[in-house]
């Protein structure tokens, strides 16, 4: 008998034991647990509890700035209206109490538009029901007081287009082709979305108290997003696109602008006539670039002059078979005559004696040949056939640009080497990285080097002032009274179908030059794509470089 009183206590002090370390295990558990949460998951909690006490909407559809050299914002926003009705909250909290402000509610919503009607709420799905509203009837509703579960706001939604103006590139983290994926890593893009990938939304917050009734409406920044601030002029930017977009042009399909500070390299402007086709000015829809044409002619003649190999005085006679559908002016040229006329012929056999390494080593020390903004889908310039040895006809089409691709951004420097005294200084579009209070948290800085001397680049500059001036001179249709202009034209020839599918000859137009505005000197590139043949040269693209001098002399833009 006492043997099995001993035995049952036994049982009982085991299971006891046992119970008790089961419920000291579960106590630490929910200890280490509720310091977890209250440690490292607070947030989403604490977020899941505000929500019953207010509510947020963002008021901005983008989380960082995009503002240019003036800070001045680049995107363009256009304001919204809204009204919002928490279905579970509209129907339980409101009765006949304030039914008059339901009703005008109702009414006001419905009278706008006739699908936004309230009084079929209870069918609604739960959640917040949102209501797109005009400034009017935003107005309006901002009247209406008493209301639980009900809230109107405003918000600015940036143009987020996919399309091929600059600003919207920049601000695009994804892909054109997928965007579930951003763009690769070391591009420009990528570069930005990582500086302002964990900004927040600017917000605004309506406070309720435990009845439903809205008692404050405040708004919440975060002081610690980035910002990005670009090069870009905005004024010159949209002077540029309205040029372009000017009626004298409607024939041309697209026209690309590139212009930038000569001797910092900040672009102030990248503007095309049609942000919805080809970005021509980084080279799309081309592999490599397009043909650049007699504006090569520029490295040629830097070769010619930096090495000795031909002197001011030399003239040269055009030889026979060379070029035979070129129109000469002379039948004897200087080289300076020559580049002013744009020679083929003269240039070739300048071409000849420079050869095609100094031709491909002045080019690609000017960036001829490597992205320069290192956008994701920016092309890279190349000379077709540089690899061929001993080729005379590469180094003779080379000569006059017909085997050499750019785009519109690589070729700016060709121009800007001469304006800014034989340095090249790369282009440049992002001036800085900027906390909210306006801090500096990256800047970026001009990337420079010596190409050729001052000397040669004042002989150069001479004769590209004269391609304007001269009555030599293809490039006279840029010419701006009052302001020292040069330049040098540039056109290329091939063949595409027309909408009867007949074979018409074509050309794309360039113009590359600079012009000195108070005392500074900024250099741009005007690119036209497949223009008529009469037109080629010194035509469309030479009035568009004049057009956009002018408009920022007119409009005191550059200050």
């Amino acid at each position: 008998m006492s043997f099995s009183i001993r035995n049952n206590k036994q049982k009982i002090l085991g299971r006891t034991y046992a119970l008790t370390s089961v419920m000291v295990i579960l106590f630490l558990v929910l200890t280490a647990r509720l310091a977890y949460i209250q440690l490292y998951d607070n947030t989403s909690l604490q977020t899941m509890a505000n929500r019953q006490y207010y509510y947020e909407e963002n008021v901005k559809n983008m989380p960082f700035k995009l503002i240019d050299r003036n800070n001045k914002e680049l995107l363009k926003y256009e304001k919204k209206y809204y009204a919002v009705v928490d279905i579970d909250n509209f129907i339980a909290l409101n009765n006949k109490e304030n039914l008059p402000e339901v009703q005008s509610l109702t009414y006001t919503l419905r009278n706008y538009n006739k699908d936004y009607d309230l009084t079929l709420a209870k069918y609604a799905k739960e959640g917040r029901q949102y209501f797109d509203i005009d400034k009017e009837t935003y107005d309006k509703l901002k009247t209406i007081k008493n209301v639980k579960g009900f809230y109107a706001y405003e918000s600015e939604e940036a143009d987020k287009d996919i399309n091929s103006n600059i600003r919207n590139v920049l601000a695009r983290g994804s892909k054109i082709s997928d965007s579930t994926k951003l763009k690769d890593e070391g591009t420009l893009e990528r570069e930005i979305y990582e500086f302002v990938k964990n900004n927040q939304y600017t917000k605004v917050r309506f406070e309720k108290d435990v009845s439903g009734n809205i008692i404050d409406e405040s708004l919440v920044e975060n002081k610690e997003n980035l910002n990005v601030k670009l090069t870009l002029d905005k004024e010159v930017q949209e002077l540029s696109e309205k040029v372009l977009r000017d009626e004298k042009y409607k024939d041309m399909s697209q026209i690309g602008v590139v212009m930038m500070e000569s001797d910092s390299g900040k672009i102030l402007s990248m503007a095309l006539k049609d942000d919805y086709g080809n970005n021509v000015n980084i080279g799309i829809p081309s592999e490599n670039g397009f043909y650049v044409g007699s504006i090569f002619k520029t490295i040629v003649y830097e070769g010619a002059v930096e090495k000795g190999i031909v002197s001011n005085t030399e003239s040269f006679n055009l030889v026979n078979g060379l070029f035979p559908k070129s129109k000469e002016k002379k039948f004897t040229y200087t080289m300076n005559e020559a580049f002013i006329s744009s020679s083929n012929n003269t240039f070739a056999q300048i071409g000849w004696r420079v050869g095609m390494k100094n031709l491909y080593d002045y080019a690609n020390k000017q960036g001829l040949f490597s992205k320069v903004l290192n956008l994701q889908d920016e092309k890279v310039g190349e000379i077709e056939g540089f690899e061929t040895k001993k080729s005379q006809d590469i180094i003779t089409n080379t000569s006059i640009g017909q085997t050499v691709r750019a785009t519109p951004l690589e070729a700016l420097t060709i121009p800007n080497t001469i304006a800014n005294n034989g340095i090249y200084v790369k282009p440049r579009i992002i001036d800085s990285i900027l906390k909210e209070d306006g801090s500096v948290v990256k800047k970026y800085e001009s990337q420079s080097s010596k190409v050729i001397s001052k000397g040669t680049a004042q002989t150069i500059k001479n004769s590209m002032i004269e391609v304007v001036n001269n009555d030599l001179g293809t490039g006279k249709k840029a010419m701006v009274s009052g302001v020292e202009v040069g330049g040098k034209t540039g056109t290329t020839e091939y063949w595409i179908k027309d909408k009867e599918n007949k074979e018409v000859e074509c050309s794309d137009g360039w113009f590359a030059g600079f012009f000195k505005y108070n005392n500074k000197y900024y250099s741009m590139v005007v690119f036209v794509p497949q223009i008529i043949k009469t037109d080629a040269g010194g035509g469309t693209a030479s009035y568009v470089f004049k057009d956009i001098v002018e408009g920022i002399v007119k409009n005191k833009s550059l200050k």
